[in-house]
């Protein structure tokens, strides 16, 4: 997947799709696969939203059945498996645990845990079971609820990298035949007798402004569809209510996934063991602010530790390292409070709602439930262009697929010379493809060097990122194509010698290099505001 923006010019594309976060990215996949010649843009980086900002779970939303959307669940635990079998490199089983203390709470979370094994009928993980209090605290001795009865247990799954999984979508996309550009912003929408017939777009890289055809234009921005739709219907009500939706990351308190309730306002959330931390939230809360600018206040930070207090009440806020923060992008009903908004995803056909053709968007979404989106919204486009292939992405695996087992890892240790946990990082970011990135290294001693020494990574990534996979700033390799802006400094120790690396590949300037560490220091500096690191 190389980008060429120029590719755009002078073609006529099946399907244009705006937006590149996992719903865009499994559309575009969806309707290339089924042969449709489709166009992906993008006008940030792929997963630059909210996909990189959620908490990295493939699961049903046990918290949904208390709105009884049993219909949403059972879609999401539907797709929860979907994505085990298509992803099983980057989706895992993951063991959730709620603390019982009491009886009220009791037979809520018996019914709940209950509801979900029958909902997920046909799953492959195991149903719930009970653990008395002794039982509870062999699984996580640190914990220290009040009152403490029991625990209820049941499984999910997690997705410790969602940036990837969006990835893995456009690669696969790409690899069939699309053309996918990302930082190319849409900044008009094209429109000849009565329908939409093309986009306006731009390269963020070099400034130049292209027009490009399509037959079906597929809004699918996320939080930014309305900005989209205003260039087409100024005057028409807004589509979405977004909400603010943060996470807390601190050392690693907890052996399981736990299940917790906030003091404050009895809502669900989460602490997750994650890359050796535990990953702690979400809140819920109407955003109305600067789209592009999401970041978590001191308010929403002291909301989740003093949630996080009924179980672990040694936390402090300095003990956060860093703070990440997205939006919901929900669909508007008036007269509902964000908490009693649905989180089902809803398709607008333009044709009906407006009567103008051309035009399709799409509202809502989880990462559970983005394959599913994206199907809804590609069967849509089929028929509009009378297209009858089916659906194949539940089917054909991602381009990581299958995981490497500990075999595998463990020749590839030996073959390389390089340590353990280079070997399983590769894995656990590339799966299968980390063959590729290790042939890379190949090619020149430096390729096995890592990038610092506060993490695994090294510097064939880049190399591979920038060659393979549409990787064009500082900032794209850091937060999107490795993980060292998941390290206790946030990356900050190797953002030197990654751009270093990129200025050679790419051909930058000194000013353009140094405006991307900086850059990138300012986005960490926002994540880390509330700590003493």
């Amino acid at each position: 997947m190389q980008r060429d923006f120029r590719a755009i010019a002078g073609k006529t594309f099946d399907v244009i799709v705006i937006g590149g976060g996992i719903v865009g990215a499994g559309i575009a996949r969806d309707t290339q696969l089924r042969g449709l010649t489709t166009l992906l843009l993008e006008k940030e980086d792929f997963g630059y939203g909210t996909t990189s900002r959620s908490t990295r779970l493939a699961h049903g939303g046990l918290r949904y059945l208390r709105q009884l959307e049993f219909g949403l669940v059972r879609q999401d635990l539907y797709e929860r498996e979907v994505l085990m079998r298509i992803a099983p490199h980057l989706v895992y089983p993951l063991t959730f645990l709620i603390p019982i203390h009491s009886t009220i709470l009791n037979f809520v979370m018996l019914m709940g845990v209950i509801l979900y094994d029958v909902i997920s009928y046909d799953k492959t993980l195991p149903n719930h079971r009970y653990l008395n209090s002794k039982k509870t605290l062999e699984q996580e001795p640190n914990l220290r609820v009040k009152n403490l009865r029991g625990s209820y247990i049941y499984y999910d799954c997690q997705v410790p990298f969602p940036e990837r999984l969006n990835l893995e979508n456009a690669l696969s996309a790409a690899e069939n035949g699309a053309i996918v550009v990302n930082h190319a912003p849409v900044t008009g929408i094209i429109k000849e007798g009565g329908r939409i017939t093309g986009v306006e777009v731009k390269d963020e890289l070099t400034g130049e402004i292209l027009q490009a055809k399509g037959r079906i234009v597929v809004n699918a921005a996320g939080h930014w569809v309305d900005q989209i739709k205003d260039m087409v219907f100024k005057d028409n009500p807004p589509y979405l209510l977004r909400t603010k939706g943060i996470h807390i990351i601190v050392p690693k308190v907890s052996n399981n996934a736990l299940v917790l309730f906030s003091p404050t306002d009895s809502r669900l959330f989460f602490v997750i063991p994650w890359e050796g931390y535990s990953l702690v939230g979400t809140t819920d809360t109407i955003y109305e602010g600067n789209l592009d600018a999401v970041a978590a206040t001191r308010e929403d930070v002291e909301y989740m530790l003093e949630g996080l207090h009924l179980a672990y009440p040694d936390v402090k806020m300095e003990d956060v390292y860093y703070t990440t923060a997205g939006l919901r992008s929900l669909a508007l009903k008036p007269g509902k409070k964000a908490s009693d908004t649905s989180r089902s995803h809803e398709v607008i056909d333009h044709s009906k709602r407006d009567r103008l053709d051309g035009l399709v968007t799409v509202l809502g979404g989880k990462i559970t439930a983005y394959r599913a989106v994206s199907k809804d919204v590609a069967d849509l486009v089929c028929r509009k262009l009378d297209n009858k292939s089916p659906c194949k992405t539940g089917i054909d695996t991602l381009p990581g697929a299958p995981a490497l087992n500990a075999e595998e890892i463990d020749w590839l240790v030996k073959k390389e010379c390089l340590p353990e946990e280079v070997i399983t990082n590769l894995a656990h970011i590339y799966g299968s493809r980390c063959r590729q990135v290790l042939e890379l290294s190949r090619q020149d001693k430096r390729g096995k060097s890592r990038i610092s020494p506060e993490g695994p990574d090294i510097i064939a990534q880049i190399w591979y990122s920038v060659k393979e996979e549409s990787c064009c700033t500082v900032s794209d390799f850091m937060m999107r194509r490795s993980g060292l802006c998941f390290r206790k400094d946030q990356g900050i120790g190797a953002v030197q010698a990654v751009a270093n690396e990129m200025k050679m590949l790419l051909d930058w300037d000194q000013a353009n290099m140094e405006r991307q560490v900086a850059d990138y220091a300012k986005t960490a500096a926002l994540a880390r505001q509330f700590t003493h690191a």
